[in-house]
């Protein structure tokens, strides 16, 4: 495990949370990321629970701001992670553009560099195309 982990530090920490000028935080190359790595956020598998509006309304403020702000949503649901947010991805701070550097694999189970992404570049992310939320 140790050095599962110091193999991680020395060749694949790629990103880290900084300012964004489009909303912010964001997350910013800082290690030059290959067109084509898909190993930029955690491997651990994020499971979701379907939160309707209702439920989220109910929620004291604090937890509410965290489900508005974080979680994507349908017409009717937050999809929230069932871990809640006392740990939290670095892929959740990731921004919108209409010209995104990153592309959704599986509906969010990786993130797949669609260019070669410069260190202090920030990483963006296609929102309409991230997940399926017609469900």
């Amino acid at each position: 495990m140790k050095q599962d982990l110091i193999n991680e530090l020395q060749n694949e920490t790629y990103a880290a949370l900084a300012p964004s000028s489009l909303h912010g935080i964001g997350v910013v190359a800082i290690k030059k990321i290959p067109k084509g790595t898909r190993n930029i956020f955690s491997t651990s598998p994020i499971n979701w629970e379907l939160l309707s509006f209702e439920e989220v309304e109910q929620l004291p403020t604090h937890s509410k701001y965290l489900v508005e702000n974080f979680c994507l949503f349908n017409d009717t649901h937050y999809y929230v992670p069932q871990q809640g947010f006392k740990v939290m991805d670095l892929c959740y701070y990731l921004n919108h553009s209409d010209s995104p550097n990153l592309v959704s694999i599986n509906e969010g189970e990786f993130f797949e560099a669609i260019c070669d992404i410069e260190v202090g570049t920030e990483l963006l992310i296609d929102y309409g195309t991230l997940v399926n939320l017609d469900e």
